[in-house]
């Protein structure tokens, strides 16, 4: 993956996860994991994916700022 930290195919229960996030903090590897989870429960990013994501990581929103400000293929 060179353009997005993660990706869940909901149908086939599959989810991607780009490699250099083995060279970001654990917490932005936690939130990615957590965020493609939850897409096997809501597919898209409405209103239930948002409270879900408040539910089980409340801390999302800093860990995804964090994690867009860094480029896909720098370490931290």
């Amino acid at each position: 993956m060179k353009t997005k930290w993660g990706s869940c195919n909901y149908r086939r229960a599959h989810i991607r996860l780009n490699t250099e996030l083995v060279r970001k903090p654990r917490d932005l590897l936690e939130y990615v994991i957590v965020h493609e989870m939850i897409h096997l429960i809501e597919p898209t990013h409405n209103e239930r994916f948002i409270a879900l994501l408040d539910q089980f990581h409340p801390t999302w929103r800093e860990a995804r700022a964090e994690l867009n400000a860094l480029p896909l293929g720098q370490a931290a």
